[in-house]
């Protein structure tokens, strides 16, 4: 099991860089009209909540988990879809393995399972 799989399951999400229909978070970057590069992290690509889903800057990857972890769900016969447009990029190796440790008595309990 590869690093982005054990935090999946941790999380109980899916996380894609196929954009799936209606995935119930979306991490992507966009080009504005200047060429600026905004982030953007939304529940509804189609009705945007600028003060909330807009970034000029990178997210932090620990923002990114709170928002995966608000979508995800509670039960473990469903994970939520979570799309990204590039899991390298907002999903940094180190990072990742930091928080499986961190969190490796729970993954331990959830592979128990």
């Amino acid at each position: 099991m590869n690093d982005i799989q054990k935090l999946e399951k941790l999380l109980n999400v899916k996380i894609t860089e196929d954009f799936p229909r209606n995935p119930e978070l979306s991490i992507y970057t966009q080009s504005t009209a200047d060429s600026y590069e905004v982030y953007i992290i939304t529940n509804d690509e189609r009705n945007l909540y600028w003060e909330d889903d807009v970034y000029y800057y990178e997210p932090s990857f620990e923002y990114i988990i709170d928002r995966i972890k608000d979508v995800s769900y509670d039960y473990d016969d469903e994970q939520a879809v979570i799309y990204c447009s590039d899991i390298e990029q907002f999903f940094n190796e180190y990072e990742v393995q930091d928080y499986i440790e961190q969190h490796e008595e729970e993954l331990q309990d959830k592979h128990e399972a």
